[in-house]
């Protein structure tokens, strides 16, 4: 059995709960770590996100002669009203870009603006492709609810940078306050 398939087979609410403790780890360490510190981490972790990404939706796949495509958004949502195991490959949808969403945004250059923006373009082009690849080589359900759970993982985690601005924007306002005061 293979890391990915356990972590597939998990409560539900355990992998809720560990995406929680990700996301505050995360932003904990981002807030700790110095400038080039972070971009560093960054860096490291959107590679390793890619890759995993990658492993799980192209290169850990065999050809499907029964391969679907279906390009109904939510469409999910209702067939997960029959078979409930929908609501499980939507989660995981949304879990599988959650560190992208959470790294990338720190591994762009400094000045690069809007980094949100760019991490989510990154996240849509990214999953539009995977689905392509599946779609052309027959390598499992093209489809569209896998893209917009994609992409909301990749919001979920960018909500990371944006408490790290919150945050960063507060320390300065009280570290120039204290300085201004004689």
């Amino acid at each position: 059995m293979n890391l990915p398939h356990l972590f597939y087979i998990q409560n539900l609410d355990i992998v809720v709960l560990e995406m929680i403790c990700l996301f505050l780890f995360w932003t904990t360490l981002m807030v700790v770590l110095k400038d080039r510190a972070r971009r560093i981490v960054g860096v490291a972790a959107a590679v390793l996100s890619l890759t995993a990404i990658l492993l799980m939706t192209v290169y850990k796949r065999s050809s499907d002669e029964n391969a679907v495509i279906s390009l109904i958004p939510f469409i999910s949502f209702v067939n997960a009203r029959e078979q409930v195991e929908i609501y499980r490959s939507l989660l995981m949808n949304v879990c599988l870009f959650l560190p992208l969403g959470l790294s990338l945004p720190f591994a762009l250059p400094q000045k690069q603006k809007p980094k949100v923006m760019i991490t989510l373009g990154c996240a849509l082009f990214l999953s539009v492709a995977i689905e392509g690849i599946q779609l052309a080589f027959r390598l499992g359900h093209c489809e569209t609810d896998d893209v917009i759970m994609n992409v909301l993982g990749a919001l979920v985690g960018t909500l990371s940078y944006m408490i790290f601005g919150k945050i960063q924007g507060f320390k300065n306002k009280h570290r120039h306050r204290h300085i201004e005061r004689p």
